[in-house]
């Protein structure tokens, strides 16, 4: 059984993907993402905040603000593909300003495989969901493109009935503890007992505080959820731990 499905994942693959693959980022021939770009976006020689996803040196296991009991309570982990700059950042930038949501597909492999890496297998993947005044202007949800990749290349299942029912202002200029306020009654779990006793990742594009992924992880706690991860693309540094330029 397990090959037949191994097998089924390979023929899907061949059909999705092209047979000249090229780096998404800088459009060198080779990899899905190519050995320069893997070095200056995604860092694999740095470590991720278990805490809030940050970018932090590989001996560390939090961040400053998560270590001082700063960050996010109501996750086991979160865990970011990359630093949010660069060819990542525009990559992430063109999907969710330029409508161009289907762009995620091509990094869905290499994503996906960071992700089992680093978290626990479970139940299923959250999106974090989008009012649907921002849907309606946008015209699709980042996060709900995401979790689709994961599901396609992990077989998880997409856990739907976390919604945002509160409109909430951008929050890029604000603060974690504003971030927080802002976010304060923005989601609602409409069927608490189908969560109950589960495990999940909730999966977004981009974390700089953990803030978005507490607000979450928040109303999924009270309705039953027993493990917690956080999943995203991209996410900052702790400048103060690796300095720009090392």
């Amino acid at each position: 059984m397990k090959d037949c499905w191994q097998g089924a994942v390979k023929i899907s693959r061949a059909l999705w993907y092209e047979e000249v693959q090229v780096c998404t980022f800088c459009g060198e021939m080779g990899d899905l993402v190519c050995p320069t770009c893997s070095t200056n976006y995604l860092h694999p020689e740095l470590g991720r905040c278990r805490g809030c996803g940050k970018l932090i040196l590989k001996e560390k296991t939090c961040c400053l603000d998560c270590g001082a009991g700063r960050g996010p309570q109501h996750l086991d982990q979160v865990t970011a593909w990359g630093h949010y700059s660069g060819a990542l950042r525009e990559f992430i930038q063109k999907i969710k300003f330029e409508a161009h949501p289907l762009r995620i597909m091509k990094i869905a492999r290499p994503f996906a495989d960071w992700a089992i890496s680093q978290l626990p297998a479970v139940d299923g993947v959250v999106a974090v969901p989008m009012h649907a005044s921002r849907l309606a202007e946008r015209g699709f949800n980042q996060a709900e493109v995401l979790a689709s990749a994961i599901h396609w290349e992990l077989g998880l299942p997409i856990i739907e009935g976390v919604e945002r029912i509160k409109p909430t202002p951008s929050q890029i200029l604000l603060s974690r503890r504003d971030r927080l306020h802002n976010l304060k009654d923005a989601f609602l779990v409409r069927e608490p007992r189908f969560f109950s006793g589960r495990s999940v990742w909730i999966v977004d594009d981009v974390t700089t505080t953990g803030a978005t992924f507490e607000a979450v992880a928040e109303v999924l706690r009270s309705s039953g959820v027993q493990e917690i991860y956080g999943l995203c693309l991209a996410a900052g540094l702790e400048i103060k731990l690796v300095p720009l330029g090392n």
